[in-house]
């Protein structure tokens, strides 16, 4: 079976509430999370999760305060890549801070479950905000319903409950399994502190739109991963590859 190297690509730093990451909990707490896209470095075909967001974006449309930490080409550029060489996105889910950046692989093919795709262009009143059609609206898809094999030692993982049709990324690796949560998450959604995990062995996040499937989808990832990368988590800055 192929493995891969997973190489995290930090583009931005946003500031919000913990309490939209840890469900009924840390109000008022500000918390640093950060936006990636993933390249998975082994296969023929270069392969990103996510597309990315500006902090321009974040900060005039969606006010929330962000800081630049590098621009997607200049990630890229440092695994040795440009916009133009991606093949394949999996999108893990369409919120816009996910996708704002389709526009700029030009080449790029990108997988999305149906679910998904079907409600952000149609979403429900109450989360609408998440959504913005201008990025996802003409892009190159690939549609699924599912968990599905992508190919040697990748495939993606159903995992609703943050968004309608949200999925995960399953990637073989030299050190076991590893899962890329498409549930926005920090490394505490997967290991909550005491006195919390004596109750509950994950946390939801406090952005859902069906808390018993988000809950059962991140104990779900816990159980299958060897190596559980939560989407957002600020550890990934300082790290150039994963194993």
């Amino acid at each position: 079976m192929a493995n891969y190297v997973i190489h995290p690509i930090p583009l931005a730093e946003m500031t919000i509430d913990k309490s939209m990451l840890t469900y009924r909990m840390n109000f008022g707490q500000p918390y640093t999370q950060v936006a990636y896209v993933w390249y998975l470095e082994g296969p023929k075909e270069k392969i990103l999760v996510d597309a990315g967001v500006s902090v321009e974006y974040l900060s005039k449309e969606r006010r929330i305060p962000s800081r630049e930490i590098q621009s997607l080409e200049s990630g890229l550029n440092k695994v040795g890549l440009t916009p133009g060489d991606i093949d394949l996105v999996i999108v893990t889910h369409l919120h816009s801070d996910h996708i704002a950046q389709g526009c700029e692989l030009p080449n790029a093919k990108f997988l999305i479950q149906k679910t998904e795709l079907d409600f952000a262009r149609n979403p429900h009143p109450t989360v609408a905000g998440q959504y913005s059609k201008k990025f996802f609206e003409g892009l190159s898809y690939e549609v699924i319903e599912g968990d599905t094999r992508i190919c040697d030692g990748l495939s993606v993982i159903s995992t609703p409950g943050h968004s309608v049709g949200g999925q995960s990324v399953s990637i073989q690796t030299t050190k076991g399994t590893a899962i890329i949560s498409g549930i926005c998450s920090v490394r505490e959604n997967f290991e909550p502190p005491e006195p919390i995990n004596k109750i509950m062995p994950v946390i939801p996040p406090g952005v859902l739109v069906n808390l018993f499937d988000v809950y059962d989808n991140l104990l779900k990832i816990k159980k299958m991963a060897d190596i559980i990368i939560p989407i957002h988590e600020p550890e990934y800055v300082q790290i150039n590859h994963i194993p």
